[in-house]
């Protein structure tokens, strides 16, 4: 078998193991299950149930993105707190409904391995939390008990966040081949706290519906609604920024036509520097959005001077050069964009001074800044000027080489180097659910 074969059999391996790992465990987890005798327990599930779909179908997708959030998981937690493992099984069950009619269609092995994830979050934790704590939680807890149950409510909290955040990040990489370190950060990582606290909402559900009845499910159901409104809201202002960074980069590139999707391109650079140096998953998006607004000042420039096709002389480069200032008093009135002035405003500065800007050097300048640097010149370099063809890939590579410690940060160069590699693979990843979001 070639390695070529082998490849593309891991993600059918997975997803065959993914499924008959979670069918074994619920199956496990039904034998014990308790049979429910009054109708108050059979309305309890039929509301948790319903909380569950309604909450998939509410699902909040991120802009650009193939990663969502959902309040299911809190549901599904006190789902198997309450009634026990094999019913917290069903709860991720029904969970998947609505992939059954999302277009397009999923592939045969994307889809058994979304349903044996989804069923994995649940009947895992709830599995591990019925051995830990020895009973289920059909009363409330008491003084007595607290003491003795609360590793078996960390496990029921945190355990299917880790196996939610293990198996998508591992099945996008067998797919597209991206380093799980990469994947982890820019789709999980990032969710972690909130996934927990959702998890400890859940067992808080649990035991107000133990205490008051279903009455207490509206206490927190309404503020799930409520925080999901708020989130979906935040999305939609975070879309609106991004409307007017790509409104401020449309009025430069219909200004300097030569450079058309260059700021696109520093982007895609910046932000795999910025990950492959490890930057929180905010730290990342500032850094893409500084790298779209990087030549916005050349709105300042003069077209004469912007689309010349000879030397430029001392007075025109003087010109040109004071763009990164021009750039940084456009933004530094704008709240939410503010923050980006030093990197847009020190991005032509070198290490030893001589660069220009604001007059910094070495470890003065702003690490996004240097990540700029770097992911400017390359692009500048490899796309068609008026004045001289594109350099080939290892030409502006042994450029870059050439000016570590004078013009870049060799940290920086050894990151785009690392990431260059990563490049050509495309950035979306597949449909995957996440319990948690």
């Amino acid at each position: 078998m070639t390695p070529e074969k082998r490849r593309s059999l891991r993600f059918p391996v997975l997803s065959v193991v993914t499924f008959a790992v979670a069918a074994y465990l619920s199956w496990i987890a039904w034998q014990s299950a308790p049979v429910l005798t009054s109708s108050s327990q059979v309305l309890v599930l039929l509301l948790l149930l319903g909380a569950v779909l309604v909450s998939e179908s509410l699902i909040v997708m991120f802009p650009g993105s193939s990663a969502s959030i959902s309040m299911t998981y809190p549901f599904g937690v006190a789902m198997f707190v309450f009634f026990g493992a094999g019913y917290g099984a069903a709860a991720g069950l029904v969970s998947v409904l609505p992939m059954f009619f999302a277009k397009p269609r999923m592939s045969g092995y994307l889809f058994g391995f979304n349903i044996g994830q989804v069923v994995l979050t649940f009947v895992v934790p709830g599995l591990l939390y019925e051995h830990a704590a020895r009973i289920l939680l059909d009363g409330p807890i008491t003084a007595t008990q607290l003491p003795h149950l609360w590793v078996p409510l960390v496990i029921a909290a945190t355990v299917g966040v880790a196996v939610n955040s293990l198996l998508v990040p591992l099945a996008i990489k067998l797919i597209y081949g991206q380093p799980f370190r990469r994947i982890w950060i820019d789709s999980v990582g990032w969710t972690l706290p909130s996934q927990v606290v959702l998890g400890f909402v859940g067992i808080m559900i649990a035991q107000i519906i133990a205490l008051i009845g279903i009455a207490g499910f509206a206490l927190f159901a309404v503020p799930l609604v409520v925080a999901r409104q708020t989130f979906q809201q935040s999305i939609q202002l975070r879309e609106a920024y991004a409307d007017t960074v790509t409104s401020l980069v449309a009025a430069l590139e219909a200004k300097d036509v030569y450079t058309k999707g260059h700021s696109v391109r520093v982007a895609e650079y910046a932000v795999r520097i910025a990950q492959s140096l490890g930057f929180d998953e905010k730290a990342v998006d500032r850094v893409r959005y500084a790298a779209l607004l990087h030549d916005l000042g050349k709105v300042g420039v003069s077209r004469r001077v912007l689309a010349k096709e000879s030397r430029l002389s001392d007075s025109e480069y003087d010109e040109i050069k004071r763009h990164p200032q021009i750039g940084a008093h456009i933004l530094e009135d704008v709240p939410y964009l503010a923050d980006l002035v030093p990197s847009i405003a020190a991005h032509h500065e070198w290490l030893d001074g001589t660069g220009y800007g604001v007059g910094l050097h070495a470890d003065d300048i702003p690490l996004s800044a240097r990540i700029l640097s770097v992911a400017d010149s390359y692009d500048a370099m490899t796309s068609e000027r008026p004045y001289r063809r594109a350099m080939t890939h290892e030409a502006a590579s042994e450029q870059l080489q050439a000016g570590r410690g004078t013009q870049f940060d060799p940290d920086v160069v050894a990151a785009f180097e690392k990431s260059w590699l990563e490049m050509r693979d495309g950035d979306a990843g597949p449909t995957l659910s996440g319990a948690a979001g």
